[in-house]
């Protein structure tokens, strides 16, 4: 019993620590990205936000979707198959000017062992206790867990996204042949949980581990403006286009509370991101994505991302993203379009894999 009471004296200093830390690590698991198109580009996805994916980069983007509907899935294993990560999306034209979408994000970790009151690894058995008598040294039945962990982190989003289209007619007036601008807003309601739970297969003793757990509610929004070509402002022909996207993600931020007792917050902060890109359809009748974003948390980041569409169904991906390379590749096969992403770490590599269904 005295190790429980240790281990749970552990568990809560660092939910104190963290709470204290909260500006880099609450809510972390929001961070990581989704949709392995724009994991590939390096997470420089803000400004480009036309798929289902936007629910998480842009709110704002899901009401550029020309389709009426679409539906994203993303698979990733994290830490060399100990963790997973997965998302979720579906997007509709609910009304004529309004976009709705849904999404879930999970990352977790399952089946981690627990060890409880093993007397072999008592640190008061010196070293030669061990060496001279059999029993104070560990046996199989050591290495046999009590039960098992599983820590669990979902975020629930619902999106709202309307678009204002220049009219033609009136861009006209520029005298110039091109497409006029639009400008697109959305924003996200999102609730998250987490959980650490200590399943049905644990003693009394250890079954407090279930009780743990966290949640919250947040808001995001963004804006997302694209200029398709500049033709009607600079008179060049096939010279391409630009779009800005802004994404204010937990605004006023995030308050996650614990179910300990006293109960524990964290704050997720306020997180800014803003991309430019550039994108030209004229390049060998091919179309080429620039891509460049800045995002306030951890001290500043910078993402970059370079997409070419090589043939008519297959696209190549390179990224930058906070120091590391990522990279990935895209299929269009009718109304499905398969991405992989790789996103190269210190220690381990991440692969992404998702499918976005349009119809």
């Amino acid at each position: 019993m005295t190790k429980l009471k240790l281990l749970m004296f552990f568990l809560c200093c660092l939910l104190v620590v963290s709470s204290a830390s909260a500006e880099n690590y609450a809510g972390d698991f929001l961070t990581n990205g989704v949709g392995a198109r724009a994991l590939g580009l390096g997470g420089a996805y803000v400004s480009v936000a036309d798929d289902a994916t936007a629910t998480y980069w842009n709110p704002a983007g899901i009401a550029a979707v020309s389709q009426k509907y679409q539906v994203c899935m993303m698979h990733a294993t994290r830490r060399s198959g100990l963790g997973a990560f997965s998302y979720v999306s579906a997007i509709g034209n609910v009304l004529p000017y309004m976009t709705l979408g849904l999404s879930w994000i999970r990352a977790g970790i399952d089946d981690i062992p627990i060890y409880y009151d093993v007397p072999a690894f008592d640190p008061s058995i010196s070293a030669d206790q061990r060496k001279h008598d059999p029993t104070y040294r560990p046996r199989d039945d050591d290495f046999i867990p009590s039960g098992y962990l599983s820590d669990n982190e979902n975020a629930y989003v619902i999106s709202l996204a309307t678009r204002v289209a220049i009219s033609q007619t009136w861009w006209d007036n520029f005298g110039r042949d091109s497409e006029p601008p639009d400008f697109m807003f959305g924003v996200n309601i999102k609730g998250i949980f987490q959980n650490l739970n200590g399943g049905d297969d644990l003693d009394e003793a250890t079954a407090v581990f279930s009780t743990y757990g966290s949640r919250g509610f947040g808001f995001d929004a963004g804006i997302l403006a694209r200029l398709p070509d500049l033709n009607a402002l600079f008179g060049l022909e096939n010279f391409g286009g630009f779009a800005l996207g802004v994404n204010l993600q937990d605004i006023s931020q995030t308050t996650l509370t614990w179910n300990t007792v006293p109960a524990v917050t964290e704050s997720i902060p306020t997180n800014l991101n803003f991309g430019l890109t550039y994108f030209n359809d004229y390049i060998f009748n091919r179309t080429l994505i620039l891509s460049y974003q800045w995002q306030q948390r951890y001290g500043g980041q910078t993402h970059l991302g370079v997409e070419y569409q090589i043939s008519s169904p297959l696209a190549l991906r390179l990224g930058y993203r906070d120091s590391r390379m990522t990279s990935g590749i895209g299929i269009q096969l009718k109304k499905f379009s398969l991405d992989y992403a790789l996103l190269i770490g210190d220690l381990i590599n991440t692969h992404f894999l998702s499918v976005l269904w349009t119809f």
